[in-house]
């Protein structure tokens, strides 16, 4: 498991040299970028080849790695062009992946129009996400569909996955309480396991979702990938901040260890 730190909504008035500095003497492996959100890091699809080679080539002198590009793109939509306009999009957003060395694109499926049957959505997600993902060949860049909003239930987000059935579009698991069953979420988890290959954790301090229990689970699949900090900002030193959930998260994986 590799720690990464997600400019939302933390870092998103932080510059990107300062914002290297935070990942550097915390020791997170990766940054995850969000975009189309007017963050100050500046990292976006207007970015040319030669600022791209730039902006990757400074964080991989660091050690750095970029984990993944976070977007807002959706597929929910059930006009066509809606729908294709987003794909054309997070193809864009496949590209700058690729040029920075990132292992994915976060998108959504998120919510269901009103007026629309369930499965008709789910289907409109995973058959943009198959899209995506034969663009994606040849490229170490994974689709990744977030379990977010309506999308959170693992039914929805799974069988959107399923339908794309592409080797490069898998899931984005977010640390969700709703995802809790008798205060576990291994339920969840042993559904959807099998096709996470990023995850957003959020404040590592609260009481009411089981981080040590995840992260058990995590070690138990021999899960690989980036464990994304997540945070929400509101007031005080975001440095601070970002020092002591990433203090918090070797903590837990201390405890996991002595467990074991």
């Amino acid at each position: 498991m590799k720690l990464s730190l997600n400019t939302y909504s933390i870092c998103q008035e932080i510059p990107f040299d300062h914002l290297l500095g935070i990942l550097t003497s915390n020791h997170f492996d990766a940054v995850e970028f969000r975009c189309e959100a007017g963050q100050a890091h500046g990292v976006e699809l207007e970015a040319n080849p030669a600022r791209r080679r730039e902006l990757r080539h400074r964080i991989e002198q660091l050690g750095l790695q970029v984990s993944v590009i976070s977007t807002s793109q959706r597929f929910e939509s059930p006009d066509p062009k809606v729908r294709a306009a987003a794909i054309d999009r997070s193809k864009r957003y496949v590209e700058l992946a690729d040029d920075l060395g990132a292992s994915g694109i976060r998108v959504f499926g998120n919510n269901f129009p009103e007026g629309v049957p369930r499965e008709d959505v789910v289907r409109y997600v995973g058959e943009s996400l198959r899209e995506i993902g034969e663009f994606a060949e040849g490229t170490e860049v994974n689709i990744l569909l977030e379990m977010h909003g309506e999308f959170n239930y693992w039914e929805y987000a799974l069988g959107a996955v399923q339908i794309a059935d592409h080797a490069c579009v898998a899931l984005n698991y977010n640390c969700d309480e709703r995802d809790l069953v008798d205060g576990s979420v291994a339920f969840v988890l042993g559904k959807v396991g099998d096709q996470l290959r990023h995850v957003h954790l959020h404040d590592l301090a609260s009481e009411t979702y089981p981080y040590l229990e995840l992260f058990g689970l995590m070690k138990q699949r021999d899960y690989q990938g980036y464990l994304s900090l997540e945070l929400t900002y509101s007031a005080g030193d975001p440095d601070n901040f970002v020092r002591l959930e990433a203090a918090l998260y070797r903590s837990l994986l201390a405890r996991l260890g002595e467990a074991g």
